[in-house]
């Protein structure tokens, strides 16, 4: 009878989905740290991660272990190499959070231009003069560049076209035959930049910072940045030189370097900018979906019928 532990809080629908299984056990560990997760791991047929990390070492120990299934599509704070090394595969949930970003996306661009939280404050504080600043901007007409064209990207487009912006795209990772003509594909990032009046960024991590010093010779005056995807694509220097310049006239963030950010992070203080906790992908609609597919991928692995399309460790099991 496989064991499956689950390290991390999950939506109730997937804990129901493995009580109707009786040839299951499961240990349920809500509350996860670095070490009180370990201890099962003895005993464990399978792995359910939530934002847990997990490494070699504690992938060396776990002698049971046949399956990991990450409750969501990202995986960076996991030892790939060395699951791959014990031919253990890894799997994602896939498309279950797609909307949840995109909508999120749209938020922060909104939001950034509207001046949400100085109009917000106005209010609170009695200031009703601040609306006579003019300091909220249309989006319509406005160029936004996505960078990164997968299924958020692509959703992002579909929502920013109905508010008539002019979309581009940046991704040299995909085939030009992906974008309709009502979006202009660049081969030149320094291009795409440079006419750009918002960029959101809809990419898995890279190794070095997108937005970069370098890149950011090319920022047209004004731009608003945007980042849902991950931690580490914007160079922070340029970003907040640039508030402190006008060159970057906004920003809105989801996602940062070290998470939790520190409470000294400077980018706290600009109240153009939106900052919120990598929340994103979670609304009530995705945490469900996540978790019944990040339980169905361990049941599918032990019934021989797993959607190899959802490995992402390159082991064949």
């Amino acid at each position: 009878m496989p064991n499956i532990l689950i390290a991390g809080e999950l939506h109730p629908a997937g804990i129901d989905l493995l009580k109707k299984r009786s040839n299951y056990t499961f240990d349920y560990i809500k509350e996860v740290s670095d070490e009180n997760f370990l201890p099962y791991l003895v005993n464990a047929d399978a792995l359910l991660l939530r934002t847990q990390r997990f490494r070699k070492e504690d992938i060396e120990e776990s002698n049971n272990l046949k399956i990991v299934s990450r409750h969501g599509v990202g995986f960076d704070s996991i030892d790939t190499k060395a699951l791959r090394e014990k031919n253990i595969p890894l799997t994602i949930v896939g498309d279950v959070n797609s909307t949840s970003v995109s909508e999120h996306t749209m938020m922060l661009i909104l939001a950034v231009f509207k001046r949400v939280l100085l109009a917000d404050e106005a209010v609170r504080k009695s200031n009703w003069k601040y609306r006579d600043n003019y300091e909220s901007s249309e989006i319509f007409a406005k160029n936004l560049l996505i960078i990164g064209f997968g299924r958020i990207g692509q959703n992002v487009a579909n929502l920013a076209k109905v508010f008539g912006m002019n979309i581009s795209v940046y991704d040299p990772y995909i085939s030009t035959k992906l974008v309709s003509k009502e979006v202009r594909y660049w081969d030149s990032l320094e291009e795409a930049i440079s006419q750009a009046d918002c960029i959101s960024l809809n990419l898995p991590k890279v190794e070095s910072p997108v937005i970069s010093q370098e890149i950011a010779k090319h920022l047209k005056l004004g731009v608003v940045l945007i980042n849902t995807a991950r931690g580490g694509l914007i160079d922070l220097n340029v970003l907040t030189k640039g508030l402190q310049s006008g060159l970057i006239a906004g920003a809105g963030l989801d996602v940062f370097d070290d998470e939790p950010p520190d409470q000294n992070m400077i980018l706290k203080d600009y109240k153009q900018v939106i900052l919120t906790p990598h929340q994103a992908g979670l609304t009530t609609e995705s945490a469900r979906r996540m978790s019944v597919k990040s339980v169905q991928n361990i049941l599918d692995f032990f019934d021989g019928k797993l959607d190899k399309k959802l490995i992402v460790n390159g082991v064949n099991p």
